[in-house]
């Protein structure tokens, strides 16, 4: 593993190696510097050559510009721009050498080695994939690694903590630089043990059958006992990169999108283990249209106090508190130590919430930093530069930023809080009790911090809707039947019964209406004279605001049931015609607050429909 400790005293004994190092950067990247970008931020054809030269020095600095293209706190726009245009992909090194590489890796295993093709199928900066057929294993892909890079990226990470210090206190940025390069440092280190990245690839390929519904997720399985540090084999997978795949068919792109942000914010919060290089090269569509992750080299450890501040900041997006997110910015480290003062001020949380408000409302790029950056230049205008990004977020952030381009790239006005609820429904599912708050604060949107809270409408159908998707996407399958379908309906609501925090959730809310209601009833029912015997019936301000909820709740679901039922084209017309006239029915009857009194007429209409519900269930 890494250690900046363990770096410093292996390069500080060979001063001749770093000393050659550094001149190959300073002849390199010299005229760039003279040029005194810093002077100059927004000169594109100064960014361009910076770009170029970092493809000259090699892979730590290729990965390094990745890194920072991402990394809009810090750089201009031009240099987001040319960063963003870097590419893993270098010159292969010779096949010879490789093939010496297996020999010796392979001297114990219970494979012969075949001659490798004169060309690798892919070359980037840490090695280079074979496609081979071997015996007792069939097709294979073989990543084989750099010969000598271990040693040059060694020298490189000690040369840029040195450089990041120094940046650090010229510039009096409240980024912790040096620990920038220290989180850095370990993922790529991490990259060069390819038993490592094999045992992740394992450990999602197991998880994923649990986290993500109907097994739409995957990785290429690794050959354990033929992999070692330098050499890693896996499946051959047969697939398309997803930018094919949105040529092809646009819908099944945005299909394969919504379950890659279902599977990474499952790696982020459940897992703890985020493949944080989500490019469209590592995300195939296979045949059989289950989306397979690649390459596992890159990938951040999350802790578990991390991932649930995370999950609490999340939880406060989609239920659109963004007075909440402040605290949540605090308490994840993105506001330095000089900002704590300024995030007292109510104006500065006001501010932020605001910028939060327009990142989630979707759209272009465009569109969203011409809302957000008059926000930003007021606190930074009146406070300075108070935030900071904490280096455990570095990969975080560029993961999920790398997918909401994707998402962009599909739909100009993408919102990738939408892509959250699917994931979200599904985790409410095995969410253990201590998480009911969580719940209860998505349930019960901007209310939920206030004296009274009730569930919002929209929240729940939000989340309903979330929780009928993958149900509703194996109904476009032609492959798969009705029975599979209905079968999926019955698992779901088995999974109810081990869903402790939602129980708890639940449980609550239909105590507190079954109170009112019941209350309700008993006052209109009762004569006047016994009201007294039997309690207070006089409503507050609580029994007020849970019959308001039930209200618009009750006539979102009817709205929506209406719409399913005449957009469904299993239905045939008749029966589609009796059930709208029949939910249109219920909504009139259930129009005000006395409705709650109709049970008789409203279980006498339920009873009437049953032989058409019976058809309807024979049908599917």
């Amino acid at each position: 593993p890494y250690s900046a400790e363990k770096v410093a005293e292996a390069c500080g004994s060979d001063v001749g190696a770093v000393l050659g190092r550094v001149w190959q950067i300073l002849r390199r990247c010299g005229a760039w510097l003279l040029a005194e970008p810093w002077r100059r931020p927004e000169d594109a054809r100064l960014a361009a050559e910076l770009r170029h030269g970092l493809v000259d020095l090699g892979p730590s600095f290729v990965k390094v510009g990745q890194l920072l293209s991402s990394r809009v706190d810090l750089l201009p726009s031009a240099y987001i721009t040319e960063l963003g245009r870097l590419t893993d992909r270098v010159a292969a090194f010779p096949s010879e050498e490789a093939e010496a590489t297996l020999k010796e890796a392979w001297q114990d295993a219970p494979v012969s080695l075949q001659a490798l093709p004169k060309e690798p199928v892919a070359a980037a900066s840490l090695g280079q994939v074979y496609r081979l057929t071997l015996q007792g294993y069939g097709e294979v892909a073989v990543k084989v690694q750099r010969p000598g890079i271990r040693p040059q990226i060694c020298i490189d990470l000690y040369i840029l903590r040195f450089v990041s210090a120094w940046v650090q206190k010229w510039f009096d940025l409240n980024t912790d630089l040096p620990s920038l390069v220290d989180e850095y440092g370990a993922r790529l280190v991490d990259e060069l043990d390819f038993t490592l990245e094999a045992q992740r690839a394992e450990t999602f390929c197991r998880a994923a059958d649990q986290l993500v519904p109907d097994a739409a997720v995957t990785a290429a399985r690794p050959v354990l006992e033929l992999t070692t540090s330098s050499v890693l084999v896996t499946e051959w997978v047969c697939g398309e990169r997803l930018e094919l795949t949105a040529a092809r068919d646009l819908e099944e792109a945005q299909r394969l999108q919504a379950v890659a942000m279902t599977s990474y914010l499952a790696m982020l919060l459940e897992t703890g283990s985020l493949h944080a290089d989500p490019h469209w090269g590592n995300l195939l569509r296979r045949e059989d249209g289950v989306l397979v992750i690649i390459d596992w080299g890159l990938v951040a450890d999350i802790s578990e106090a991390l991932r649930q501040q995370i999950l609490r900041y999340i939880a406060h997006i989609l239920a659109n508190d963004y007075s909440a997110i402040p605290a949540d910015l605090v308490a994840m480290g993105f506001i330095a130590p000089r900002g704590m003062i300024a995030m007292e001020e109510e104006k500065v949380a006001r501010s932020i919430s605001d910028v939060f408000q327009s990142l989630a409302a979707g759209g272009t790029a465009q569109q969203r930093i011409a809302d957000v950056l008059p926000a930003l230049g007021k606190i930074k205008q009146q406070y300075g530069s108070i935030g900071q990004i904490p280096a455990a977020f570095v990969y975080i952030l560029r993961c999920f930023s790398i997918l909401e381009g994707h998402g962009l790239r599909l739909d100009r006005n993408y919102r990738i809080v939408e892509d959250c609820y699917p994931y979200l429904a599904s985790w409410a599912m095995r969410a253990k009790a201590a998480d009911a708050v969580l719940i209860r604060s998505v349930l019960y949107g901007k209310s939920a911090g206030s004296k009274v809270g009730v569930p919002d409408t929209q929240q729940v159908l939000s989340l309903l809707r979330g929780l009928t998707r993958v149900v509703q996407d194996r109904a476009e399958d032609g492959s798969i039947g009705g029975g599979q379908l209905a079968e999926d309906l019955r698992s779901s609501l088995r999974s109810l019964r081990k869903a402790r925090a939602l129980q708890d959730v639940l449980l609550q809310e239909v105590a507190r209406a079954v109170d009112v209601l019941g209350r309700e009833v008993a006052e209109k029912s009762l004569p006047s004279g016994w009201l007294h015997l039997v309690g207070n019936f006089q409503r507050n301000e609580e029994d007020e605001a849970v019959l308001a909820a039930l209200q618009q709740l009750r006539e979102a679901m009817l709205q929506e049931l209406i719409a399913s039922i005449e957009a469904n084209e299993l239905i045939g017309n008749p029966l589609r015609r009796f059930l709208r006239n029949l939910f249109r029915r219920l909504e009139r009857r259930l129009a005000t607050r006395n409705a709650w009194l109709e049970s008789v007429d409203l279980i006498k209409v339920l009873w009437e429909a049953r032989p058409f519900a019976l058809a309807l269930q024979m049908r599917l």
